[in-house]
């Protein structure tokens, strides 16, 4: 995050999305695949202010004659690429998905990532809910969110899951994730960018209502196109304004990460407040009581509202302020109620 950024790696599902930008910046095709055997495809080449740019698509099926989408092919892409490109300094997962119209998404709108999670990956634990956290994911990108500003993008939750269509437990878990875009890849290379550690976004133009009312085949072959110009103008934009910049000078002013003692503080107090959760917290969540345990609030992003937690929080912040100074206790509360 301190280091200027002068490489990046674009992860991409579809010919159709990549093609504009392999255009946009004349890149050269890597004419032997990267990965023995492997459909992938990659370009390298630069970008402005000479930032090493390579775009790796995960190419076509070769039974089926299909852009290789969805998450198997994302991310074993993104750990071949790391794996032939070396160690970038950003990854993005760059592409098209569907969004909510309800929380102000429209066509051709480009979301950043607050954070990725996967919300079809469900696996029941009545016990700690551990596995479930682990399988939602909860993986954060960097709050860049001054540069989400420069360039003109919205910044949102995105979830991902292997189907294009959504059934209503997958809606279920999207509006209460906070989701506002939902598509198939970026969990997913979120997740090998969290092994290996290297900072990572994902950034996609909408080219579908999920709650507009009309079939998602139909809206997203309509709009892919413009969709994709829509993507290669703003990702553009970011990566001449990243380029040879360090990443931390993109997040919000006096943005710092707590320390991890002062958050630990916050949560204990914030988790032992949620063991006993306001009357109709199980219903909004609608599962069985044999089914997922009642997701941890305190990773949760929609808003708090509920008197008790705010109460905890305040605890927890203010045993913190006393333990190391009132400013990084702020930071840390600050940070804490975003999570």
């Amino acid at each position: 995050m301190q280091c200027n950024v002068q490489s990046v790696t674009l992860i991409m599902a579809m010919e159709q999305e990549a093609a504009p930008i392999v255009a946009r910046f004349a890149l050269q095709r890597v004419e032997e695949s990267f990965l023995n055997g492997a459909p992938f495809v990659a370009w390298t080449g630069l970008a402005e202010k000479g930032l090493k740019l390579n775009v790796v698509w995960c190419g076509y099926d070769k039974r089926f004659g299909v852009n290789n989408v969805a998450t198997t092919a994302a991310a074993v892409a993104a750990y071949a690429a790391v794996v032939a490109f070396g160690r970038v300094d950003l990854i993005i997962s760059a592409g098209t998905a569907g969004a909510f119209g309800q929380r102000g998404a429209k066509i051709c709108d480009v979301f950043m990532s607050s954070k990725c999670i996967f919300h079809s990956r469900r696996i029941p634990d009545s016990v700690t809910g551990v596995l479930e956290e682990y399988g939602f994911g909860h993986f954060r990108s960097p709050p860049l969110y001054r540069l989400a500003r420069e360039v003109g993008l919205h910044v949102g939750v995105v979830s991902t899951a292997d189907s294009l269509d959504c059934n209503p437990t997958d809606m279920s878990l999207l509006l209460a994730e906070g989701a506002v875009v939902k598509e198939m890849e970026a969990a997913a290379v979120a997740w090998v960018c969290q092994q290996l550690a290297i900072p990572f976004i994902a950034l996609k133009a909408v080219t579908d209502i999920i709650d507009g009312g009309e079939p998602t085949r139909e809206q997203f072959d309509r709009n892919l196109a413009t969709a994709a110009q829509a993507l290669q103008v703003k990702l553009a934009l970011l990566l001449e304004l990243v380029g040879g910049t360090p990443l931390a000078s993109w997040c919000d002013v006096g943005y710092s990460a707590p320390a991890p003692s002062l958050l630990r503080a916050a949560e204990d107090a914030l988790r032992a407040a949620s063991e006993s959760p306001p009357a109709g917290f199980a219903s909004r969540w609608a599962k069985p009581a044999t089914a997922l345990v009642p997701r941890p609030w305190w990773r949760a992003e929609a808003p708090l509202g509920y008197a008790g937690w705010a109460l905890a929080l305040a605890l927890g912040v203010g045993m913190a302020w006393m333990q190391r100074g009132g400013g990084t206790a702020l930071r840390m509360s600050n940070r804490a109620t975003r999570r």
